[in-house]
């Protein structure tokens, strides 16, 4: 049995975020409990009803599960200010909620008397629990879908930033469409982006930065500064990750080509602490039942393996 009940809890700031417990009844609750971090501009309860989905499972499991609302998003009281959802991402990649993941962790210890914490989230809420955990050792582990490494914003170029792996694939998806009338009717209707298409099938003449906005030809990276210290913290202070993304999202070759391959020399003594894994035919927001059942199964596993 879970018992499921409304929650408020008052962030730093005072204003007040709404959320829903997930609470299992009897003998089974663990001492640790979960909190799903929400996605980008998405409620506590993500796409397709994912962090419902995953909130009855884990508190099946055992665990005490507390999803809610940011500051300014679903339910919560706030304001979010920036015009375009772009801007509003490259908050949320700086760290935008930690302060209302930690309310929510102080909330957890008043009225739950839980203390210790496996943070776990897609896209956004991935990266806001990697920042709130890194710094907090009252959380003991973090597992990410779809985690973002870099930045967004209204003046960052996708196309010049583009990993290989994605193009790699694009490119495989552009050759399949030369038999498909449709797709030239596309090309010379003049609606298809040539941008992408140059970038694609010239990788050799693309660059994958973005000029400086100096104005002095040197290449800049969209990529997070502030991810690779977050995640060194985490890893190096002994909390577990498991980091789960889909083959069909671009931020899987983003986390590998920008942030893994230059930094994994540091790594080699503890790779007990990392468990990277890809999900096949699978796309950003686990939108498929099959995605969502691998995914669960997944992280129920990675949980009563390190969080009995």
């Amino acid at each position: 049995m879970v018992d499921v009940d409304p929650v408020i809890i008052k962030n730093r700031n005072g204003l007040l975020l709404y959320g829903m417990l997930h609470t299992p009844m009897g003998s089974q609750r663990k001492k640790t409990a979960i909190l799903l971090l929400s996605p980008g501009i998405k409620s506590r309860i993500a796409p397709h009803r994912l962090y419902v989905k995953m909130a009855e499972r884990y508190a099946i499991e055992g665990y005490v599960v507390l999803r809610f609302d940011y500051h300014g998003l679903g339910d919560s009281e706030g304001d979010v200010k920036e015009n375009l959802v772009a801007d509003f991402y490259r908050t949320v990649q700086q760290g935008r909620y930690v302060d209302d993941v930690l309310a929510a962790m102080e909330y957890m210890e008043e009225k739950q008397g839980i203390g210790r914490f496996v943070l776990g989230g897609l896209c956004g809420g991935a990266l806001t629990g990697l920042f709130a955990g890194s710094d907090d050792m009252r959380v003991v582990g973090l597992f990410g879908l779809g985690i973002p490494v870099i930045l967004d914003g209204n003046e960052v170029d996708p196309v010049k930033n583009m990993t290989e792996g994605q193009a790699e694939r694009m490119r495989g998806m552009y050759y399949r469409k030369l038999l498909d009338l449709q797709a030239w009717k596309r090309f010379f209707s003049l609606k298809s982006d040539f941008r992408v298409i140059w970038r694609v099938l010239k990788p050799e003449e693309s660059k994958t930065g973005m000029k400086s906005p100096e104005g002095n030809g040197s290449e800049v990276s969209n990529f997070n500064p502030l991810f690779p210290p977050a995640f060194r913290k985490m890893v190096f202070s002994s909390r577990k990750l498991l980091l789960i993304f889909s083959d069909m999202d671009r931020l899987y070759w983003e986390y590998d080509e920008k942030f893994w391959q230059s930094h994994k020399d540091m790594y080699k003594e503890k790779m007990d602490y990392i468990d990277v894994r890809v999900l096949k035919n699978a796309n950003h927001i686990l939108s498929f039942p099959e995605s969502q059942k691998e995914m669960l199964n997944w992280t129920c596993d990675w949980l009563r393996g390190n969080y009995p």
